[in-house]
């Protein structure tokens, strides 16, 4: 893995919360140099929310877990990258399959129709000195997926790969599973983890430089 380039933001230190390999090659294909600290987080949230808003709550709670373990004392600034995505069918959620059968099942429920995928990011950014207010903001990405007409055997065949094994949805866009889909309505990148051309919208309203921009 190639070693990220050093932004164009002074002394910003930027954090990823998280550990995803799908996330940190969407970070590194900005060229941006960061830290990548996993949030540990309870990841129960109040019922009756939406799947947008479950995805933007938990990346707000990562970002703010990290944030607590920050020494905000020594000089220089941190951004807070952390992010949650989840697939959703008619908004109900579908995490990551308990085992292979579960797999299966849960794929053969997605053929032949849409569902959605959300990405939420909470970003922040902390103030030049202490008793200033940090700045921060919360947004999801939204992608469409149209999963083809699927049979029972090349599901049982791609599920035996193990790639759909820690995956919400039980697939991965960017992998072998690229070849259930049909078509995705939307930003493929949300899909895997980061709404990228949204990310980097925000972070340049926050007056950050992203490729040199």
């Amino acid at each position: 893995m190639s070693e990220p380039k050093a932004p164009a933001n002074g002394d910003l230190k930027i954090i990823l919360a998280s550990s995803s390999p799908r996330r940190i090659q969407l970070l590194q294909n900005l060229s941006l140099q960061f830290e990548i600290k996993p949030a540990d987080i309870d990841e129960t949230v109040p019922p009756g929310l939406s799947p947008p808003q479950i995805v933007c709550e938990l990346a707000r709670l990562k970002g703010e877990r990290i944030l607590s373990t920050l020494s905000l004392s020594q000089p220089g600034r941190y951004l807070i990258i952390a992010a949650d995505t989840l697939v959703a069918r008619d908004d109900q959620v579908l995490g990551k399959p308990v085992d292979r059968q579960d797999a299966v099942k849960m794929l053969m429920s997605l053929s032949n129709r849409s569902h959605s995928v959300y990405t939420g990011v909470h970003l922040i950014l902390t103030a030049h000195s202490l008793g200033e207010p940090h700045q921060s903001r919360t947004f999801f990405g939204d992608t469409k997926v149209v999963v083809r007409s699927l049979q029972p055997e090349e599901v049982e065949a791609y599920v035996a790969t193990g790639e759909p094994d820690d995956k919400a949805g039980a697939y991965a866009l960017q992998g072998i599973g690229a070849f259930l889909i049909d078509h995705i309505e939307g930003c493929p990148a949300n899909v895997i983890g980061l709404p990228v051309p949204l990310l980097v919208k925000e972070l340049r309203h926050m007056g950050l430089k992203v490729m040199g921009l």
